[in-house]
């Protein structure tokens, strides 16, 4: 069976019987099926880009880069700096009682 640009999809029984190579609804693996999935389950994040942890932190990058980074361990990959959030909650948990501890 040839086809050309222009034909009618095929049938299923074309294909090599009904229902064989037919993708359920439920199966659906287009990209926008895959987004709709992703968008109603979200995936927790574990990291931040360093912009998104000055963010986060209510601060400017430039300060962020001089006084936080220096305290806090990265993931480095390539060009790709991450920041685990478990270590940033860190950093501000124990600067905030080092902060409190010196004001008594």
């Amino acid at each position: 069976m040839r086809l050309t640009v222009g034909d009618p999809p095929l049938a299923p029984s074309s294909i090599g019987g009904a229902g064989v190579g037919m993708i359920e609804p439920s199966q659906d693996r287009s990209p926008a099926a895959f987004l709709s999935r992703m968008t109603r389950t979200p995936v927790p994040r574990l990291a931040f880009s360093p912009d998104e942890a000055a963010a986060s932190l209510g601060v400017s990058r430039d300060y962020f880069d001089e006084h936080v980074l220096p305290e806090l361990r990265t993931v480095r990959r390539g060009r790709r700096r991450l920041v685990p959030i478990r270590d940033l909650e860190r950093w501000l948990s124990e600067s905030a009682a080092r902060a409190l501890e010196s004001e008594r």
